[in-house]
């Protein structure tokens, strides 16, 4: 009776697995078919025919002092250009040589790769040119740049405190006084809060 019981529960478990991984496989094949459509204007490995690898997205290229506002730039221009699921990981490298998608993604990658390389200066770039995944030189971007804000938030908050009107007139002072707020605030960000009372504190 016992051993009964231990088969069915191992076949309803079989059974449960086995519906998982339908599910599982069933999912993947209906997301590859998706992205395999290349006529949808959504699909992040479509290439459109202004999509030039010589082009430079962004009109300030990255230097030693303004990573956090290029990389805003930056994924706003992947974001509008649909390449942001490549350097955020959402859409990874595929590990299989016979997939559909695998010479798409790569072809995406060097493109994407190209538009990196050509926003970044010159004394940038010359650490970049053998790092050939998207995703790769996005994080190393990110990890060199980054340790830098707690100098740059100390300077602004410098210039604040020493700002002052002088001849300038009203709206003068205030463009110069607003400049500083916001990008101190990108750099040195109010916590979240859903509260509300921090809005108060912010205003």
């Amino acid at each position: 009776m016992a051993n009964a019981h231990k088969e069915n529960d191992s076949k309803s478990s079989n059974d449960t697995n086995s519906e998982e991984d339908d599910s599982k496989s069933s999912n993947d094949t209906i997301s590859k078919n998706k992205y395999l459509n290349f006529s949808n204007p959504f699909n992040p490995f479509r290439i459109e025919t202004g999509d030039n690898p010589a082009a430079t997205l962004v009109s300030e290229l990255l230097t030693a002092d303004n990573y956090v506002s290029w990389s805003r730039a930056i994924s706003r221009a992947f974001r509008a250009k649909n390449k942001l699921a490549f350097i955020n990981g959402t859409l990874p490298k595929p590990t299989d040589l016979s997939d559909p998608l695998f010479e798409a993604w790569e072809r995406c990658n060097d493109l994407v790769v190209s538009w990196l390389q050509n926003s970044v200066s010159p004394s940038v770039k010359s650490s970049l040119a053998l790092v050939d995944d998207s995703r790769v030189l996005w994080l190393e971007l990110r990890d060199c740049f980054t340790h830098q804000n707690g100098p740059r938030s100390f300077q602004l908050k410098h210039d604040l405190a020493s700002l002052s009107q002088n001849q300038d007139n009203v709206n003068t002072y205030f463009g110069h006084l607003k400049t500083l707020w916001d990008e101190l605030a990108i750099y040195d960000p109010f916590p979240d809060c859903e509260c509300g009372k921090l809005k108060i504190l912010h205003n």
